[in-house]
């Protein structure tokens, strides 16, 4: 993923949409494939999915110089259509991008870290899936226990009171799923941003992550500065759709279409960044209309849809 489709700057307008024309490209191919395979969708889902992004309708402000997609029609099937999963990650990067400015405004001496979670590769997705799924709650659960402990000092606390995590102020984390090229076995991991105010190891990450999972080791933290990299790196595509087959999209979209892909706890939870567009002062655009022609995006009229 580059940060092209994450950004509204004039000057790198043309290089996004040609970018979202490879996007728009991928959900031609999968229709394609959807027709050789019976009851896939229902007939609601499949013309949501056949319109979604036909046209891209644009803001371009020339004095601030962004151009801004104001209109689109949306399928929101975001593990099958990677347009789709660019709204969902952006919409992702600006929330968290503005919580972290808040709860870093708040308290200075809070630090960002990009870690990845992994459990061990399998056969099957779903049952890969639910042993990290299952792994992140134990893990969430841990780090508030271990800091009831230190308020209250319960005894059925106790256990967690040296957890890595006790000093992580509020975190968010997304699912991201794979499958091996070479082993051809399913591998979800989760990325998540953490705000905490002790360092964090990774070879700490490590064994405490093996205690819950009994059976996986395989983690990465890393310390981040707070820029916007950072933040589409944790909250990127739940599927990096280049990468997959039609049929293992498919059956990702099967699996995982139900389950919650991304969530927070601690002082991310419940946190309420003030809306700030009342104090905008208007400004003149021009509006840029693209309709995709079967291969690209043509700027065209917009009294044609």
């Amino acid at each position: 993923m580059t940060n092209i489709e994450f950004t509204d700057e004039s000057s790198k307008h043309d290089k996004r949409v040609t970018r979202l024309a490879v996007h728009k490209r991928r959900t031609v191919a999968m229709l394609n494939y959807f027709s050789s395979r019976k009851h896939v969708f229902s007939a609601h889902q499949l013309r949501r999915y056949r319109w979604c992004h036909n046209y891209l309708l644009f803001r371009h402000f020339p004095q601030s110089e962004k151009t801004v997609l104001h209109e689109a029609k949306h399928c929101d099937m975001h593990l099958l259509c990677p347009m789709c999963a660019i709204r969902r990650a952006a919409r992702a990067v600006m929330k968290y991008e503005q919580k972290t400015e808040e709860l870093l405004t708040r308290n200075r001496s809070l630090s960002l870290y990009y870690v990845v979670l992994t459990v061990k590769n399998g056969k099957r997705l779903g049952t890969c899936f639910d042993h990290l799924e299952q792994s992140m709650r134990l893990f969430i659960a841990r780090r508030r226990e271990a800091i009831s402990y230190a308020k209250t000092g319960r005894k059925k606390f106790a256990y967690a009171a040296n957890s890595v995590f006790a000093g992580v102020t509020a975190g968010a984390y997304s699912f991201e799923v794979k499958r091996g090229a070479n082993s051809g076995l399913w591998h979800p991991h989760t990325n998540l941003l953490l705000l905490t105010d002790k360092p964090l190891s990774q070879a700490a990450i490590s064994e405490e992550w093996r205690e819950i999972t009994k059976d996986s080791y395989v983690v990465h933290c890393e310390k981040k500065p707070d820029n916007r990299k950072a933040f589409v790196e944790i909250f990127k595509y739940a599927l990096k759709f280049s990468d997959m087959e039609f049929a293992d999209n498919y059956h990702a979209w099967e699996t995982l279409q139900k389950r919650r892909l991304c969530g927070s706890f601690g002082d991310f939870r419940g946190l309420e960044i003030p809306n700030n567009d009342d104090e905008d002062v208007p400004e003149e655009f021009i509006e840029l209309f693209y309709r995709f022609d079967g291969s690209k995006y043509a700027q065209s009229d917009k009294n044609r849809l």
